[in-house]
This record gives structure tokens, C-alpha cells and sequence, in this order.
């Protein structure tokens, strides 16, 4: 599905939710994360196989609220990638997001 030439650059959760999906986030990625780096407007993220099942939930998710970012899951028997892309638009405000 190809996305609109222009989209918010904002998170449409509402603010009662953001606390416990950060949360989440963040017990994922404490327990699971193996690796991570930012390349331009690319984050690329490497969760230990195990947290599989929960990276797809939490993407799945994410990809709901903050559909001006683009996830990209491939998973292989050792090893869970994630890449979230920002918008060109967003210049630098996605690092910003990324720190998160």
C-alpha cells in the first residue's frame, strides 16, 4: 500500500496509552535488544529471536498510531531486524523520536 505524498509527522495515540506503550517498549527492549543504530532516517534495531512474537505485536501496533514511519520486520532463526524509516519531512525531529 503506497502511502499518501503527505502524512502528520505525529503519533496519534492518545496520552493515556503512551505511558504503557512505552513501557512495553522498554521491557522488550531491556530484555530482548542485542543491537541498535541510527543510519540517516533509519533506525535499525536487532532483538534476540525470543521476542519475536512481541516485536510483530508491538509493530503492529505502532504501525496504527504513528503511520507516517515506516517498519520493516525480517526475522531469520537467530534474530528479529527491525528498521523504522521517518519521513524525509521530519528531518531531524526523527532522531528525536529514536531516542525514545
Amino acid at each position: 500500500m503506497q502511502k499518501p505524498e503527505y502524512m502528520p509527522v505525529a503519533c496519534t495515540l492518545d496520552q493515556q496509552a503512551v505511558g504503557p506503550r512505552l513501557a512495553d517498549i522498554g521491557r522488550m527492549t531491556q530484555r530482548f535488544l542485542r543491537s541498535h543504530r541510527v543510519d540517516g532516517r533509519t533506525l535499525l534495531l536487532t532483538y534476540d529471536r525470543a521476542a519475536a512474537k512481541e516485536v510483530h505485536r508491538i509493530v503492529t501496533l505502532e504501525r496504527r498510531c504513528c503511520a507516517f514511519l515506516d517498519f520493516r520486520l525480517d526475522a531469520t532463526a537467530e534474530r528479529v531486524g527491525l528498521a523504522i524509516t521517518g519521513p524525509e519531512q521530519a528531518g531531524v525531529a526523527v532522531h528525536g523520536s529514536f531516542a525514545q
